[in-house]
């Protein structure tokens, strides 16, 4: 009978971990001011800076115009993963009014000896990311200039 209780308690002492709650999943934090070059087909390499900010349970860019006034929310991403050495994030960016949006990958980069954390943003048009693509319609490269000041004007949903 002692051996069956200690049998018992040996089972339920190796189970019990598996039946505690999980660890709370840890928050990618990419909060701030984000700036650098941006490429698309058939445009000129330009500027883009965005003020990334939590929106939901993921991330809204409102894009920072010329003359460092708050735009519109550009960019929707996910919360996030990890993959590998990098973030990665998924969601859409809208860089004009009217035109379809890019499906985008976004990938946070850790810092190396020569470059600062960087925040690769990629794009696809058509509603699908091909990630096998040879190159893509919008690719930037962006690092965190400071803390972000433009938040979005409304509420921001990912299915939007």
């Amino acid at each position: 009978m002692l051996r069956l209780m200690l049998s018992a308690v040996c089972v339920f002492a190796t189970a019990a971990p598996l039946l505690a709650e999980p660890a709370p999943a840890k928050v990618i934090d990419i909060a701030g001011r984000w700036q650098g070059d941006s490429y698309a087909v058939g445009g000129a390499p330009g500027n883009l800076i965005l003020d990334i900010v939590a929106c939901g349970a993921g991330w809204c860019g409102v894009k920072v115009e010329a003359n460092d006034t708050c735009g519109d929310t550009a960019l929707k991403l996910d919360a996030g993963a990890s993959e590998g050495e990098s973030i990665v994030f998924k969601g859409t960016l809208a860089l004009a009014g009217g035109t379809e949006p890019y499906t985008v990958q976004s990938y946070l980069m850790p810092a190396s000896e020569d470059d600062p954390v960087r925040l690769q943003v990629i794009g696809d048009t058509g509603g699908t990311f091909r990630i096998f693509r040879r190159s893509f319609p919008f690719e930037a490269q962006l690092t965190r200039v400071r803390d972000a000041v433009c938040k979005p004007t409304q509420t921001i949903s990912m299915a939007d």
